[in-house]
């Protein structure tokens, strides 16, 4: 057990640099982007091109954001799949701080993105082909905050940081216990190692509303215990708080079904085909 809580805090000591370089570059990038709701609001003839773009961001707050939008009428259902399918949460500086390669990451992100620009549109062609959006009325929505943390721009990368440090770790000790548990032979059993079905179990892992799925999906990957086209399924449905806030809304709640449905399914589709035809 010591080994093991030992070994779980090396390995996250060692990702701490990466980890803060990588959310001070983040940091940038989203004050490079506050009018991304705004943006998203008044983008119905774009869709879920503009959706992707904004969901392929790895910024916590984005998909909380478009699932507000959708619950005031703001959104359009196929744009919020969208987002959802292109969100990747925390995965993007996990899997950097885990020793994925820089072009794993960058097909993640293509894929994911290809995936809701083509998921997208198609349910905006037949599913959600009526939808109406009220593009065109004043809209007065703040970013929903993820706990990210407040104050000076050092603060707050330190403290997302810190935070996700934290993540890995609880993640990391346990993976590690189960592994030493079960051992690493059954559980690639479990997790059904080069089965076509492993991006159904991933892709119902990701609906848990939990930072702590992509964490755990991209650690699982790392090691080596899921497929690139898993991890691909597991992060499209991993919309993170986005779920949280579609839940939580009144009107949001009646359509919650058909817009989780619809991430479900071409996430495990999509994972499906890229297990298939795109291993890495």
């Amino acid at each position: 057990m010591l080994e093991i809580l030992s070994d779980s805090f090396m390995d996250i000591i060692k990702t701490l640099p990466l980890l803060l370089i990588v959310y001070a570059l983040l940091y940038y990038v989203e004050n490079r982007l506050t009018s991304t709701p705004a943006l998203l609001s008044r983008a119905a003839q774009f869709g879920p091109v503009v959706g992707a773009l904004a969901g392929t961001v790895p910024q916590c707050g984005f998909s909380a954001a478009a699932a507000a939008l959708f619950s005031a009428g703001y959104l359009a259902p196929a744009t919020l799949v969208a987002v959802f399918l292109a969100t990747s949460d925390e995965a993007v500086p996990v899997l950097l701080a885990g020793g994925a390669s820089v072009s794993q990451v960058v097909w993640l992100l293509v894929v994911k993105f290809v995936l809701a620009v083509v998921g997208g549109y198609l349910l905006q062609v037949t599913v959600f082909r009526q939808a109406i959006v009220k593009a065109d009325e004043p809209l007065e929505i703040e970013m929903e905050s993820c706990g990210c943390g407040e104050g000076s721009p050092v603060a707050i990368v330190i403290w997302r940081t810190l935070k996700t440090a934290l993540f890995l770790f609880v993640i990391l000790f346990a993976l590690n216990l189960v592994i030493a548990w079960i051992g690493e032979d059954r559980l690639s059993t479990l997790l059904l190692a080069d089965s076509l079905l492993q991006p159904v179990l991933c892709a119902l892992l990701g609906l848990v509303p939990s930072c702590a799925m992509s964490v755990l999906l991209a650690e699982l990957f790392s090691s080596g215990a899921i497929s690139f086209g898993a991890l691909v399924a597991g992060l499209s449905t991993g919309a993170g708080f986005g779920y949280i806030v579609l839940l939580g809304d009144k009107d949001g709640r009646k359509r919650a079904l058909p817009i989780i449905t619809a991430t479900l399914a071409l996430a495990i589709i999509g994972g499906m085909l890229i297990q298939t035809f795109l291993p890495l």
